[in-house]
């Protein structure tokens, strides 16, 4: 596994303490930068309620002439018998009809016409005020039964998801009187991705609960919940839906405001939690370094340790993804990890090889289920021992199966643990060699108790939250062929500028294939992109895809591992998801590495628009390739005397980087020949193949701008 430095907090020096106490001011100064956007949030608000207002007032008018016109019929009887004259109406028909027969016989017939007349005007009374008499029981269930007299109408949005919860969707209601109110829902029959991108509307009933939640998909608002159990919405709530269907459109873009505000407050609210934690960190950190002060390690290695032991306690990311120690003889791993548990005030559970080479198949699976399900129910560190006999590329066949059966549940378990901050894993070997990289790749941090020789210095990858990785690498000894350099320059221009690309018909991929054995290649590929695009980087797992798609809104590089025994349910998702970004023509673009193309499924590699290959041949290979690209060319030297010395100077090449090695001697020899006034008797010499140099610069915005 390639361990590589990070941008930031590498230094052998760092001061642990120093680091937090500058995690506390940077969360600090971010919180009085929220406060500041949430004091000019609370203005808008206001605005939104006033809109939200003359919508909820529009819907009441369109609640009462539903109702209205379904009585009309009842109304016109009601105007027409006087019914609408309760306890009296005989009476008074009786008193109109002998007044009408005393006109009749005193007038004749200016007298009939004087009853006819009578008779219409209370008729045309009655009708009015049977129409408004029709309201009465819907004017009183609103009274009864409704906040606000039916007025308290609010928008929610969602934050986030906690899927531990029984109403796992959290975020805020409102706008009341200026703010907003928390707001943890369930929402059956809508999935949380979905309810976490959309605004709903919710009518509160007098004790402050939710009757009714109506959502703004993409064509029309529907209704997703309906609380049968209030009278009102019992008898009146089809109409208030309908009524409520037809005036929302009115307040979509209020309803988009509303969800940015929401995002600030959760904003504030998860900084808030992440600042007191960071602040109770930062008073026990004394305790914590003087537990880890008892380990026979370095001051820097002590540093890092006591840095991952700090980020396990506040739930960072960085932690969450894992750690794996390089202990060579420096350290007893068990004795390390002692001391990590002490420190961190977490449990040690505890995996090595040798449990389960003595078991029948299957036992070790079911023993890594059990080691688990024991860590979700305290906070705890599972130490997988001898990782070099568990991740090794090659082991004892009388073991294989076995191993393979053990990594394969580890990776499901770990999988499985989600957005879990309470359980860490933690692998010790003695060695990195011959680890496999689909299996290390998940570990966000490597620490190496080996000091540094002068050949070769190595230091701890960190993943750092948001950036997770990608962003910071420094890789110096990797070399990429001139055609992937340009291919690279190409992307990141289209990546950079997509929506100009695509505005003029230039079909923008966004999901690259990058292939090759050797992480630090692949990973200098995904920097390089990240440095050219200014895109934020977000590494993933295959079975993560969606949270991190979540995580990156509008704009990022998803940097994810496809290793071969990812499920195949995931890389049809996978798959699936490719194909939404692209009809979205969404600026995400996913970044996918793999050990060998031709492994990957072949309804998934199809879905890759770009394929970047960088394995590297062996000796036989490259032997065979250098004797196809040169048969036939005027050499002034025998290629058999001289394939040995070709093939040292092009170890560790690609086929298109051997290619380019081929056709520059081939270009210097041309190129000699039309210097020498000789064009027709092109020589190549042995000293026309230069050995590669050390490193091929990452292409720069200058030059992305020239393309």
């Amino acid at each position: 596994m390639e361990v590589i430095t990070p941008q930031e907090a590498g230094a052998s020096d760092a001061d642990p303490k120093l680091e937090l106490q500058s995690d506390v001011d940077r969360a600090r100064a971010e919180r009085e930068d929220l406060e500041r956007q949430i004091v000019s949030d609370r203005e808008r608000l206001g605005e939104i309620r006033t809109v939200l207002d003359t919508m909820v007032n529009a819907t009441w008018r369109d609640v009462f002439g539903q109702v209205q016109g379904m009585r009309e019929r009842e109304n016109i009887n009601s105007a027409l018998s006087f019914a609408w004259l309760p306890g009296y109406q005989w009476v008074l028909i009786a008193a109109i009809a002998i007044v009408a027969a005393g006109a009749v016989a005193l007038l004749q017939v200016t007298g009939a016409l004087i009853a006819a007349g009578i008779y219409l005007v209370l008729a045309v009374i009655g009708y009015f005020v049977a129409r408004d008499q029709c309201l009465a029981h819907v004017k009183k269930a609103r009274s009864s039964y409704l906040g606000s007299d039916g007025k308290d109408v609010r928008l929610v949005a969602f934050t986030h998801y906690e899927p531990g919860l029984s109403h796992p969707l959290i975020g805020f209601d409102g706008p009341t009187n200026g703010t907003i109110s928390d707001r943890a829902w369930k929402i059956p029959g809508v999935r949380e991705k979905d309810a976490l991108d959309e605004t709903f509307v919710e009518v509160i009933d007098e004790r402050r609960s939710n009757v009714l939640l109506t959502r703004f998909p993409d064509k029309k608002p529907t209704l997703v919940h309906a609380d049968l159990e209030n009278p009102f919405i019992r008898a009146y709530g089809v109409s208030f839906q309908r009524a409520l269907e037809r005036h929302m459109p009115n307040v979509v873009k209020e309803a988009a405001e509303f969800r940015s505000v929401v995002q600030h407050f959760g904003q504030r609210k998860t900084l808030d939690e992440r600042l007191r934690k960071l602040e109770a960190e930062l008073h026990e950190y004394d305790g914590t370094a003087s537990i880890m002060r008892s380990l026979p390690v370095s001051s820097a290695v002590r540093n890092k340790m006591i840095r991952q032991v700090v980020l396990f306690r506040l739930g960072d990311v960085a932690a969450r993804r894992g750690l794996f120690l390089v202990t060579g003889d420096r350290a007893d791993p068990t004795d390390v990890l002692q001391t990590l548990a002490r420190a961190s005030a977490a449990s040690l559970l505890h995996l090595s090889f040798s449990q389960i080479k003595i078991g029948y198949v299957g036992q070790g699976a079911s023993t890594v289920s059990r080691l688990f399900e024991s860590a979700k129910r305290a906070r705890s560190i599972i130490f997988i021992d001898e990782a070099e006999r568990f991740f090794a590329s090659g082991g004892s066949a009388a073991y294989e199966s076995m191993r393979r059966e053990v990594v394969q549940a580890i990776a499901k378990e770990w999988d499985a643990l989600a957005e879990t901050d309470d359980v860490w894993i933690v692998a010790a070997a003695n060695t990195r060699d011959d680890l496999d990289a689909a299996m290390t790749a998940r570990f966000g941090t490597v620490i190496d108790f080996t000091p540094p020789d002068a050949a070769m210095e190595h230091r701890t990858m960190v993943i750092d939250g948001a950036a997770a990785a990608v962003a910071s690498l420094a890789i110096d000894d990797v070399v990429l062929p001139e055609l992937v350099t340009e291919r690279l320059r190409l992307l990141s221009a289209m990546f950079a500028h997509v929506e100009t690309m695509e505005s003029q018909g230039i079909t923008v991929p966004r999901a690259v294939l990058v292939a090759g054995p050797s992480n630090a290649a692949k990973q200098f590929v995904i920097r390089s992109l990240a440095e050219q695009t200014s895109l934020p980087v977000i590494d993933t797992l295959v079975d993560d895809i969606d949270s991190a798609v979540l995580e990156a809104r509008d704009r990022a590089l998803l940097a994810v591992e496809v290793p071969e025994y990812a499920d195949p349910g995931a890389l049809a998702h996978l798959a699936v998801l490719i194909d939404e970004l692209n009809a979205n023509k969404a600026a995400v673009f996913i970044l996918a590495t793999v050990g060998d193309a031709e492994k990957v499924d072949p309804e998934l590699r199809e879905r890759f628009a770009e394929t970047i290959d960088l394995h590297e041949l062996d000796g036989e290979s490259r032997r065979a390739k250098l004797r196809e690209v040169l048969d036939g060319k005027p050499l002034e030297f025998e290629l058999d005397e001289a394939i040995e010395v070709l093939e040292l100077q092009t170890e560790g090449m690609t086929e298109q980087q051997l290619r380019h090695f081929t056709d520059e001697a081939l270009r210097k020899a041309a190129l000699r020949a039309i210097d020498s006034g000789s064009p027709d008797h092109i020589s190549i010499a042995l000293a026309d193949f230069e050995p590669r140099s050390a490193a091929v610069p990452v292409a720069t915005k200058g030059d992305e701008a020239g393309l």
